[in-house]
């Protein structure tokens, strides 16, 4: 693979997934606190944005940042994402529980 595929499988995720979302450009622009303008920029491929702008559109999107990158017709397993989502619930959970250890053991 080479730049120029990796940057048309970027802008055309970018797209798909704004229009799966039913999000205009502004909106999405909003959400992940850039212009509209660079948003365009990214969805046309004349911008990629830093690793951080990647970041905050995944999670805008909902999808992990590497998902941006993955061509048409890719799929992740389900059982990949049933663990991504057993290992987010855990990560709350145990936050909460350190919480509460924390308070418990201040008293």
């Amino acid at each position: 693979m080479n730049i120029q595929e990796l940057k048309a499988i970027y802008t055309m995720n970018l797209r798909t997934l704004r229009t799966q979302k039913k999000l205009s450009q502004a909106e999405i622009s909003e959400k992940v606190h850039i212009t509209e303008k660079f948003y365009s920029d990214l969805e046309t491929g004349r911008k990629w944005g830093s690793f951080e702008t990647i970041v905050d559109l995944a999670n805008a999107f909902g999808v992990e940042p590497y998902e941006l990158f993955l061509p048409a017709g890719s799929v992740i397993s389900h059982n990949e994402r049933r663990t991504k989502e057993l290992m987010k619930r855990l990560r709350s959970n145990f936050s909460e529980l350190v919480d509460t250890m924390e308070e418990f053991l201040k008293d």
